[in-house]
């Protein structure tokens, strides 16, 4: 008896003190460094724990986070990067954004590579059949099937 009456003191209790920080959302993801996806009509945005909406659902996808604190974003088929603080890094235009390797990602636009880095600024235009970086840092791309050696300015 005096279990069933604690057990029935602390549901009281939960329903004395909760309170709903969110209910306009169809599902809210798993929380990760106090940050989730949520869903409403079938797309996506983020909202903080304590029921802070950071990024409206307009989303196709958001990606999980990396430890860099930024996650891939699908909108109208297209890619884009947004951070935990739902700053957009760049719009979604890409086809396709590879993963980072140290500061830059190659990226597809038009079925075209170019190159980006973790501010969303672009380093190589979309321009090239391919791109590909070797070791040592040498940049090679094809442009109407000629391969070019590729050097990144310093600004």
């Amino acid at each position: 008896m005096k279990k069933l009456f604690s057990i029935i003191l602390v549901s009281l209790s939960f329903s004395l003190f909760a309170q709903e920080v969110t209910e306009q959302y169809d599902k809210i993801e798993k929380f990760n460094q106090g940050v989730a996806i949520c869903w409403k009509n079938g797309k996506c945005g983020l909202v903080t724990q304590d029921g802070k909406e950071i990024i409206k659902p307009q989303f196709e996808r958001i990606s999980g986070f990396g430890r860099d604190g930024m996650a891939y974003t699908t909108k109208k088929g297209l890619i884009g990067l947004i951070t935990m603080t739902g700053k957009v890094i760049c719009d979604n235009i890409y086809g396709d954004i590879g993963h980072f390797n140290g500061f830059y990602a190659i990226t597809r636009k038009n079925g075209l590579a170019g190159m980006i880095n973790k501010q969303g600024k672009v380093l190589i235009e979309n321009k090239y059949e391919t791109i590909r970086v070797e070791k040592g840092g040498v940049i090679r791309a094809v442009i109407s099937g000629k391969e070019v050696i590729l050097t990144l300015k310093d600004e």
